[in-house]
């Protein structure tokens, strides 16, 4: 989540689409969004998630045809074995 203080924010001028607008401004005005600046904000944050979440699955997915990265993962996974055997037991 990004600092939401008034010093981190900046103003920056877009093009949107007519339409866009439109639809934001009829959000705003039936209480469905707090803003139209609000929307667009909410939308930058949504892509940005998804952007991320996106990288996250591409890195995934490379680690998972990495032999070494599996090994030292099941490596690992038989080091913790007995912790998780005896935590098991409470």
């Amino acid at each position: 989540m990004l600092n939401k203080t008034r010093d981190s924010n900046i103003k920056y001028t877009a093009i949107i689409p007519q339409a866009y607008m439109d639809e934001l401004r009829g959000m705003a005005d039936k209480k469905k969004i707090p803003s139209v600046n609000q929307g667009i904000r909410a939308a930058i944050e949504d892509f940005i998630k998804a952007h991320k979440q996106h990288e996250y699955q591409m890195g995934m997915r490379e680690a998972a045809d990495d032999k070494a990265f599996i090994a030292r993962t099941l490596e690992t996974q038989k080091a913790f074995e007995a912790a998780d055997a005896e935590a098991d037991q409470w």
